[in-house]
């Protein structure tokens, strides 16, 4: 069929581009010509998984772009796909929408070749924007106002979609239902006649909806709404159990056998509030100068501006429903001491991460991701680790910035060697440096064209008019002779990568200090097996020949040597992050977004240098060990594999005579030994395929699962740690996904969720009025003032002294964000009423946003003399007061969480009960 899409936006691309590849030919239009230039280049103006691959598979063949709307006559089937945008009050605004409807009723009203201008034949204008029952009328007489005579050929029908961001693709060709809201059974056969080979796909196993336009448009919200309750209910449900000391997943696990209710979404709503990380748990960011692969403590210490409570623009990997990692945008960060239990989770192949009890963990089940808390794992649950990364290669690296950054290298003192003869261009370097040779007392052009060289001030001063480039010239520190050159320009090539596993592994900056000037000798070295490497220390020397760096081979008792003398690159792989020896060595950050290539450079000149190839003498296996004094190394080791999609195990040990535990990587499976092979050298890999050749069965993994859309490990051993002191925890809000990678490339889910308040903006911005969601906050938002109103109707408050109990928003944190003690507070000062607080460790934060407000030491402190109480964190130690109330003026309590015990000599009041 000939389909036109009248918008190019997120449902209007998707849709276009899966009906191109349900074998449509596909117009679309947009009145952006940058969108339109984007789409007819293959390329979406937004990020979607799988729909570049769609567009540029059919873009030029079924798919073409446009901002006219000249092939809607010709169409047998128009969609408006136009965005709905929200109004302040949270209504939709129709205003662009409309507009594309009168403009496509005029290019109706126009005619055009095909069969879509024929007067018999009538033509069915599609709605896939999110709009209200009411606003389908406001669309119809606009499309109808537009086609004018030709109105009677045109039907406004709804197609409502139901398309998950992240999984939009799959959404719709592999839909759970199809909705059609048409008045007329040809409108309706046209989009069973379009659908079909979706349908087909599914071998029918796809509900078909037929019904009137507004139906149809009330289907979706009620989607929406039923989804939002049932997991809203979950929560509450899951509350009471807490309340009960009953497990709300097995309760839930038992409800979800019920066919009328499904285990879907029983479990997506874990109150999450609050739950961390530890800081020593790593995560891998992006932002505009690359990706770092770094702690906790260095995220929050580099991104995050605890004052101003706001994150500087970074993303970190994360990982969807589909098992792929991208990098998703982090929207908050926080934190927080924490006091309490922590669990290190710690799975097959030695992989863990420790968090709160009541972290939010992603697990696989049934093939599907599920969230649970952390409390509630066991030893049978499999856990989704990171088998992929996007590609966005560094290219090469600009030795020029590096120096000029660094105030070690004085520009004056740095020189540059041009690959051309400076001589031969001594009147164009006379005619630019004309200003710059009179302010010395001789020649300085002539010195340069004699010498072939600059020193970098200049080359610097005068980059834009000088005929040389940086990639035409190398560095050096010492003039005289017997200086060691550096490209500016260092390419980032296999080549490159495979040198820095050979330096992860076998090299170390030496400072030497022996020399007879100021300046300190940094030299490069990179140490082999004195007879048993030859190879690799060929292809080291090879490296650097390539380069032009000199270097000097020493064959040495113990090992063979290669050493360069050059403070610029000793330097450079120091910015690279590469450290100066085995104790700080560490995969420079961006290795991790290189094509996979260049990562098994760096894996490869890794193994070569500490791995070893084993071959057990009891049966064909070949395993692959890798050691390292370099907890760091080691971790980017594992990520980077993973991005691959080998999972290796890992384990540490402990010498007598060491200080620190050696780390140790291992790669076991057939798959992933044949996957990996390609790292060594050739007489290596055919011992390898021999043996490869010889296995009897396929060794399968033993340690973790390739389920397809999830590679997961098991679950081993789930350990509560109780610190004796607060330790400081992490949380992260991460955009779309909601989810992380984190240490041992383990997905976790979003620390804390999303802020009810923008859900309901999300949900307004795409054209849904969320009642429950209103009705939730309204009943949370209140609950507060009704704890005010308890208490007046037993005081006046106004110049007395009230206490209130609890400034955190939960116990075992100091974390006063949403905290309900701060209402509570406000409306306490609206009635003049004197405030002192008390909280075991929140006092000095909730100090910060109330500094006119008094906080006593202790809750006895805070009662005494008050003539009234709140009670709003539930702190164990409030329930142990019983005598501190005596000494109150009034002993009224007003309590918001049932902890304090009712008896005779207190005026008590709960809040619910």
């Amino acid at each position: 069929m000939r389909v036109t899409v009248v918008g190019s936006g997120y449902v209007g691309t998707t849709l276009a581009a899966c009906l191109a590849d349900a074998g449509h030919d596909v117009t679309a239009i947009d009145i952006d010509r940058d969108v339109v230039d984007a789409l007819n280049d293959g390329r979406a103006a937004i990020h979607e998984p799988g729909l570049d691959d769609l567009l540029a598979e059919h873009v030029d063949d079924r798919l073409r772009a446009t901002t006219e709307y000249d092939s809607v006559p010709d169409a047998d089937v128009t969609f408006l796909a136009i965005g709905t945008p929200s109004r302040e009050d949270g209504s939709i605004d129709l205003g662009p929408l409309t507009a594309a409807a009168e403009m496509t009723g005029e290019a109706l009203a126009g005619g055009g070749s095909g069969s879509g201008a024929t007067p018999d034949d009538r033509h069915p204008v599609v709605v896939k924007s999110t709009i209200t029952p009411p606003g389908v009328g406001e669309i119809g007489e606009a499309l109808r106002a537009g086609a004018g005579d030709a109105a009677d050929r045109v039907e406004l029908a709804t197609n409502p979609e139901f398309l998950r961001e992240g999984s939009a693709v799959d959404d719709f060709q592999r839909p759970d239902k199809l909705v059609f809201g048409t008045d007329s059974e040809w409108a309706t056969e046209r989009l069973e006649i379009l659908y079909e080979p979706l349908v087909a796909a599914t071998d029918g196993d796809v509900s078909v909806i037929r019904t009137d336009p507004e139906t149809a448009v009330m289907i979706k919200y009620a989607n929406n709404a039923f989804l939002a309750s049932k997991i809203s209910l979950a929560n509450d449900l899951g509350n009471i159990c807490k309340q009960f000391g009953i497990d709300a997943y097995e309760v839930m696990d038992a409800v979800g056998l019920d066919d009328r209710i499904g285990a879907k979404f029983l479990r997506s709503g874990v109150g999450w509030g609050g739950s961390c990380l530890t800081g020593d748990q790593r995560v891998l960011a992006k932002d505009d100068e690359g990706t770092r692969f770094l702690t906790f403590e260095a995220f929050f210490d580099r991104y995050v501006d605890e004052d101003a409570a706001l994150v500087d623009d970074v993303a970190v990997l994360s990982y969807d429903d589909n098992g792929n990692s991208t990098f998703k945008s982090v929207l908050g960060a926080t934190r927080r001491e924490y006091d309490g239990e922590l669990r290190r989770i710690q799975t097959k192949m030695s992989k863990e991460v420790t968090v709160t009890d009541d972290h939010p963990m992603l697990v696989v089940e049934d093939g599907d991701l599920a969230v649970r808390e952390a409390g509630s794992l066991t030893e049978t649950d499999r856990l989704p680790v990171q088998t992929e990364v996007t590609v966005d290669p560094v290219g090469h690296f600009d030795l020029i910035d590096l120096v000029v950054d660094d105030p070690d290298f004085p520009t004056d003192e740095v020189y540059l060697k041009p690959d051309i003869d400076l001589s031969d261009r001594k009147d164009h370097l006379r005619n630019v440096l004309d200003g710059y040779n009179r302010r010395h007392s001789y020649d300085r052009v002539h010195e340069f064209a004699r010498n072939n060289y600059l020193s970098l001030d200049v080359f610097l001063e005068f980059e834009d008019e000088l005929e040389i480039s940086r990639t035409d010239v190398s560095l050096y520190t010492t003039r005289g002779g017997g200086q060691t050159y550096v490209p500016a320009i260092v390419s980032a090539d296999e080549a490159f990568w495979r040198f820095i596993g050979y330096y992860l592994s076998e090299g170390h900056v030496n400072d030497d200090e022996s020399g007879h000037g100021s300046t300190t000798r940094r030299r490069v070295a990179l140490s082999f097996h004195p007879t048993d490497e030859p190879e690799y220390v060929s292809d080291v020397e090879s490296y650097f020949e390539s380069l032009g760096i000199r270097h000097t081979t020493r064959q040495q008792e113990t090992a063979m040597q290669i050493e360069v003398s050059s403070r610029i690159f000793a330097r450079f792989l120091e910015s690279l992050g590469c450290g100066t020896g085995s104790y700080t060595a560490a995969l420079p950050d961006a290795v991790y977004q290189e094509p996979e290539s260049h990562r098994k450079a760096v894996l490869s000149g890794l193994f070569r240098g500490d791995g070893h190839i084993e071959y057990p003498s009891h049966s064909n296996a070949v395993v692959y060990d890798y050691g390292s004094v370099s907890e760091d190394l080691i971790a980017g080791m594992q990520l980077l594999l993973h991005s691959i999609g080998v999972i290796p195990s890992y384990k540490t040990s402990t010498s007598e005579k060491s200080t620190k535990p050696a780390h140790f990587l291992r790669v076991s499976s057939s798959e992933q030994i044949d996957q990996l092979k390609e790292l060594f050298l050739d007489a290596d890999t055919a011992k390898i395929d021999r043996r490869l050749d010889s296995y009897a069965r396929q060794v399968a993994p033993t340690g973790h699962t390739d389920g397809g859309t999830h590679t997961t490990v098991r679950v081993r051993d789930i350990e509560t740690l109780d610190p004796d002191e607060s330790v400081p925890v992490y949380s992260l809000e991460v955009a779309d996904d909601h989810t992380f990678v984190t240490t041992d490339g383990l997905a976790v889910h979003n620390c804390f969720p999303k802020d009810v308040d923008a859900i309901r903006a999300a949900a307004r911005e795409a054209g849904y009025e969320p009642a429950l969601l209103d009705a939730a906050v309204a009943v949370n938002d209140g609950q507060p003032e009704r704890m005010l109103e308890l208490l007046d109707a037993h005081v006046d408050v106004a110049d007395e002294r009230v206490a209130v109990l609890g400034l955190a928003f939960k116990p075992g944190t100091d974390d006063v964000r949403n905290s309900r003690a701060i209402p509570i507070i406000e409306g306490l000062q609206a009635r003049g009423a004197d405030v002192v607080g008390y909280d075991p460790v929140a006092t000095d934060n909730m100090h910060e946003r109330f500094a006119d407000v008094a906080y006593a030491e202790s809750a006895a402190a805070a009662l005494d003399g008050a003539s009234a109480a709140l009670v709003v964190t539930d702190w164990d130690e409030f329930a142990a007061l019983d005598d501190a109330f005596d000494a109150m003026a009034e002993p009224v309590v007003i309590d918001g969480r049932r902890i304090i015990e009712r008896r005779d000599g207190l005026t008590y009041e709960g809040l619910t009960w």
